[in-house]
Order: structure tokens, then sequence, then C-alpha cells
């Protein structure tokens, strides 16, 4: 049996809303690229699927974009670990988190500081195709 590992890309994922609720701060994707790592195997699978990530215990810095729109990429932190364009689920961190988000065909970037950071799957994930390693 061949451990499995998904991690979440941001370039190219679709930020449909943004939703403030007391110091909590949710993103709602509805289209965000996973790569499905398998070990031991010659090819990965790319899927596709919506996704909420909220940043509870938030501090804004900067301007939160239009939506709906597309991001380009950004960092997202879990305490000493810094994850630039991509990271490992399932994310609920605790601690010191950061949401770094840069939008599509523009200089706009907004920062979410935070002490919890939580990443909710909605319905089933789609296969798109598998990718050489």
């Amino acid at each position: 049996m061949s451990d499995t590992t998904q991690i979440l890309q941001l370039p190219g994922a679709q930020l449909e809303s943004i939703e403030q609720s007391g110091d909590s701060l949710t993103l709602h994707f509805s289209q965000v690229h996973l790569v499905q790592e398998m070990e031991g195997t010659f090819q990965d699978s790319l899927w596709t699927q919506a996704v909420r990530l909220t940043v509870g215990g938030m501090e804004l810095t900067g301007q939160l974009p239009g939506c709906p729109c597309e991001i380009s990429g950004g960092d997202l932190v879990n305490n000493i670990f810094t994850y630039r364009d991509h990271a490992p689920l399932p994310i609920d961190w605790h601690g010191d988190t950061r949401c770094k988000l840069t939008v599509a065909g523009s200089d706009t970037s907004f920062t979410i500081d935070g002490t919890s950071m939580q990443l909710e799957q909605i319905d089933h994930p789609r296969y798109i195709k598998h990718i050489d390693k």
C-alpha cells in the first residue's frame, strides 16, 4: 500500500466571495487545484474542488479584492512553516497562521494573520488528469 498526500495549489484558484463574521474571515473558493501525490508511482493526479478557507482571530493587512477573482499565488503559514503557492492537506492549524494572497493580473495582495486556519473541502473533488512527476 502506498502513501498518498494531497497538496492544495494556490495559483489559478478562483476566489468567489469573502465573508467576515466577528474575528473570522472565510474565503470561498469555487475552484482550487489539488495534486494527489502517490508514493512509489511515476505519476500524480490533478483534481479540482470547491473549498472554504477560514482564518480565526484574524487581522487584515491590505485591501480585500473584488470578487470573483483569480489568485496568482501566495503564502500559507503554519507557525514556523511557510508554504509558497501550495500547502499540504488537511489544514487545521492553530498558533501563528497567515494567508497572503496575490490577485492575478494586478498588484493587489492582502494578508490575513490569525490564530487558526481551517480548510473545508466542499462536495467531491473532480479528476482532471494524471501528471508526470
